[in-house]
């Protein structure tokens, strides 16, 4: 049976934990609704107008991350996107196809 331990209302990352008797093995699960966010970067892909805006004003938009995406990537990549040092390995996970629906552009940044 799991538990949730908490859920933070901001990025809608929920935390459950379970815990197996037999195995004396202890869980800990994150779940997130990402369909708003990947929505939100669709649209804005689709809107040339947003990248062109953002770009010529000097403040390009070029993606929305989810914190289960990032947790993820922490784990399978050992990338932080709070680190300075890892953005070039995130603009690279950014630009891979596995990953584009997290772009709000298509365009790519190198």
């Amino acid at each position: 049976m799991k538990r949730l331990l908490d859920h933070d209302n901001f990025s809608g990352l929920s935390t459950y934990h379970s815990y197996d008797e037999l195995t004396d093995t202890t869980t800990l699960e994150y779940v997130q609704d990402v369909e708003p966010i990947l929505n939100n970067n669709k649209a804005l892909q689709n809107d040339e107008d947003y990248t062109k805006q953002g770009i010529k004003n000097e403040f390009w938009h070029y993606g929305n991350i989810p914190v289960i995406i990032q947790m993820k990537w922490l784990k399978e990549h050992n990338v932080d996107i709070y680190k300075k040092e890892d953005w070039p390995k995130i603009l690279k996970l950014m630009n891979d196809p596995d990953y584009k629906y997290l772009k709000t552009t298509t365009k790519r940044h190198a």
